[in-house]
């Protein structure tokens, strides 16, 4: 194979042009699952320890911050459908590179799968990572995934943080950050001690919201940042001596009984 890529692109053989879209598909990512083997069948009802190390590729372990998991399958030849959360915003450094999966068996029928594992960057952005194909027996559900004969899993998406050419990031009206992997929210200013205004209009305009009925692929933003106090704020402990009894406030009263008042008093 490497004889045939010293003699230029035009003779490439069909498993050399494989073996470059591999070598392409690893380049970015940290994750490489070990456990699931690639091809492997496992009993569904029976927890499955799987496992993954870093790779050595950009970006490393230290970058993340924290990572999901899910399980997927093929909807058709070119379609993902990660169907079940397995962890959510959990820092991979306390798992030690396992983690014990109990699969959600009703969810889908027998057939073949593969882990999504999606991880947060620590300086902004996101990649993704995925395991090799297996099968599962002893699923009980009817949701069927197509069988792809690659068991290689789904090439890896690294999106670094996107770097805005704007100053002023939480004054970008929200529906103006398309395609920022990290979205920047106003917060609502301290107000001052008169009113000038003599009209009411909106501060930044109201932005689109859209509902997902299924699991999509992979996350549109990373994560929100909301801007922070402009103000300071203080606060005093009070130094006063409390006064030992009523009377070093002016005195007590005697609390007579038709002084009180009290409505649940029938006897009266």
């Amino acid at each position: 194979m490497l004889s045939r890529l010293r003699h230029g692109p035009n003779q490439w053989s069909a498993g050399g042009l494989l073996f470059l879209s591999l070598l392409i598909q690893r380049v970015f990512g940290d994750v490489q699952f070990t456990i699931p083997q690639g091809g492997a069948s496992y009993e569904a009802t029976t927890p499955l320890a799987i496992t993954w190390q870093d790779n050595g590729n950009t970006p490393t372990f230290a970058a993340l911050s924290t990572a999901t998991l899910k399980l997927c399958g093929m909807a058709d030849a070119t379609t993902i459908n990660c169907f079940a959360f397995l962890f959510q915003g959990a820092s991979l450094t306390g798992f030690g590179g396992t983690y014990t999966v109990n699969f959600p068996l009703a969810q889908a029928a027998n057939g073949q799968f593969f882990f999504q594992m999606t991880s947060i960057l620590s300086a902004g952005g996101y990649v993704i990572n995925y395991s090799d194909r297996f099968n599962l027996t002893g699923m009980t559900g009817t949701t069927q995934f197509v069988y792809i004969a690659n068991t290689a899993g789904p090439a890896t998406g690294y999106f670094p943080e996107a770097t805005p050419s704007v100053t002023g990031l939480f004054t970008v009206p929200y529906p103006d950050q398309a395609g920022w992997s990290t979205k920047y929210a106003p917060m609502q200013t301290q107000p001052g001690t008169t009113v000038t205004a003599s009209t009411v209009s909106r501060q930044y305009p109201t932005s689109a919201i859209s509902v997902f009925t299924t699991n999509t692929l992979q996350p549109y933003a990373a994560t929100t940042l909301t801007m922070p106090w402009n103000y300071p704020w203080t606060s005093v402990v009070n130094d006063v001596s409390p006064q030992p009894d009523p009377s070093a406030n002016g005195g007590s009263y005697e609390a007579k009984r038709k002084q009180k008042n009290r409505r649940w008093d029938d006897d009266d």
